[in-house]
């Protein structure tokens, strides 16, 4: 069972819309993305149970996660903020921790889908209540099915994977699913195939990044993954710019209006289309 639906993670579309989740979200040094492909390869694995396991599963490796670095932000675990000059040099020189992370992160998600349904966890409550009924509104999946109406994709099984973002991850208050839908629809349309992503390539951006700093991400032909990067960046910069913060929780404390079903539809309509302007300004 675990065999076959590990085979099913390489679907080279899913692999795509992922590529814009390395360094914190766009290199932004956010939500690390050992945690955000965490939760989609758990929302794979879950597409044909009910909400509330992939809920408590989310909420179980989520909570693995920061029990275990004491943070969900990749600037806080790797000591790196890879906009900030020659600070990445720091990163592929102590690059292992990164590593470490990851396989943490796997044997995490493997743990949680291998165990017997007697050891699920309880259903809610939850740390964050939604505003509208789960059944009937995803913030990630909302901004996909925009994007996929204007530009004719078919990203049914990327939206499929995304409903463990509701409320930030499972409702504990994180990066806010809206953003993530935007940030992998743009991974859709620019994204890595994997086959691209040869050894030389990662070395040759590594000695790039040793002499350049943060400058080598504004190098689209250094490595296939920064054509993604630069655009993520570029619509995580100006969703905070927008709601103050990339952050369900603080985006929701913040509001001046009620936390209501019509706020969390404004924050996708308003990403789906920063997120359509990157694409279609690109062209």
């Amino acid at each position: 069972m675990a065999t076959q639906w590990f085979l099913s993670l390489e679907d080279r579309k899913i692999l795509k819309a992922a590529t814009g989740l390395g360094g914190g979200i766009g290199h932004e040094g956010d939500t690390c993305g050992a945690l955000t492909g965490g939760v989609l390869s758990l929302g794979l694995y879950n597409q044909d149970h009910d909400y509330h396991r992939l809920c408590g599963d989310c909420i179980d490796f989520y909570r693995r996660f920061t029990r275990r670095f004491r943070t969900s932000k990749c600037r806080e675990i790797t000591g790196v903020r890879f906009k900030e000059g020659y600070d990445i040099r720091r990163f592929f020189l102590k690059g292992i921790r990164c590593l470490k992370v990851v396989y943490t992160s796997i044997e995490s998600v493997f743990d949680i889908i291998q165990r017997p349904d007697s050891a699920l966890p309880p259903k809610g409550p939850y740390r964050i209540t939604p505003p509208f009924g789960t059944d009937e509104f995803h913030c990630a999946s909302a901004v996909l099915s925009r994007i996929e109406s204007q530009l004719k994709l078919n990203l049914d099984s990327i939206s499929r994977m995304t409903q463990g973002f509701s409320g930030g991850i499972a409702f504990q208050g994180d990066i806010c699913g809206a953003l993530m839908g935007g940030v992998l629809a743009l991974g859709t349309v620019y994204g890595t195939e994997l086959q691209r992503t040869q050894p030389a390539m990662v070395f040759r951006a590594g000695f790039a990044a040793m002499k350049e700093g943060s400058r080598v991400f504004q190098n689209e032909d250094l490595h296939p993954s920064f054509k993604t990067s630069l655009r993520v960046g570029k619509l995580y910069r100006k969703f905070v710019s927008r709601f103050g913060s990339a952050d369900c929780t603080d985006i929701l404390g913040k509001a001046c209006r009620p936390k209501n079903r019509d706020l969390c539809e404004e924050i996708a309509q308003t990403t789906s289309q920063f997120t359509l302007d990157l694409i279609t300004g690109a062209r």
